[in-house]
C-alpha cells in the first residue's frame, strides 16, 4: 500500500512541475494530457489485482532474455566492418595487403576476442623488416582493440 500512495504522489507531483514549466503552445497541451494520462494509470492499477489477473510489474520478478540469434548476427556484421577498416588501414599504414579475420563476443558488450591478419606479400620485402612490421602490427592493434592479435 505504501508503494501504491508514493506511486500517486510522484505521479500527481511529476504532473504539477510539467503543468508548471510546460509551455502554452501544442507540445505543452501535449506534456500535459500525458501526465493526466500516466497519472490516471497509476490511479486506477490496483483495479487490474481485483479483476483477478497478476499485477503489472516492473524488476525482479520479471525476467528479460537476449536474443542469441540477434546478438550473433550484430557480432558478425561488426566484425566484418572491423575487418574491412583494419584490412584498410594495414594497407594504408604499411603498405600490405591482408586478409583479417575479427572475432567478437556475442553478448551485450560485443567487445573482441581474437584478431588475425594473414599478410599478403605486397610490401613487404627485405631481410628482417617483415618481422619488425609483423610485430608493429601485433602490437598496434592489441593496444588498439585490447584483445588478442595474432598477425602472419
Amino acid at each position: 500500500m505504501k508503494a501504491y500512495i508514493l506511486s500517486v504522489v510522484g505521479a500527481v507531483l511529476l504532473s504539477a512541475v510539467i503543468a508548471v514549466i510546460a509551455p502554452s503552445g501544442k507540445t505543452g497541451k501535449f506534456l500535459r494530457g500525458a501526465t493526466r494520462l500516466v497519472t490516471l494509470f497509476v490511479l486506477l492499477s490496483p483495479l487490474k489485482e481485483l479483476l483477478g489477473e497478476t499485477p503489472l510489474s516492473v524488476g525482479s520478478s520479471s525476467s528479460l532474455q537476449a536474443d542469441e540469434e540477434y546478438l550473433s548476427y550484430c557480432a558478425r556484421e561488426l566484425a566484418a566492418e572491423d575487418e574491412q577498416a583494419i584490412g584498410a588501414w594495414i594497407l594504408e599504414e604499411y603498405g600490405a595487403e591482408s586478409v583479417v579475420r575479427v572475432e567478437r563476443n556475442a553478448d551485450a558488450t560485443f567487445s573482441y576476442q581474437k584478431i588475425a591478419v594473414e599478410l599478403c606479400g605486397g610490401g613487404i620485402s627485405g631481410g628482417d623488416e617483415h618481422i619488425y612490421i609483423i610485430a608493429e602490427i601485433e602490437a598496434a592493434l592489441e593496444e588498439r582493440f585490447g584483445c588478442d592479435a595474432e598477425v602472419v
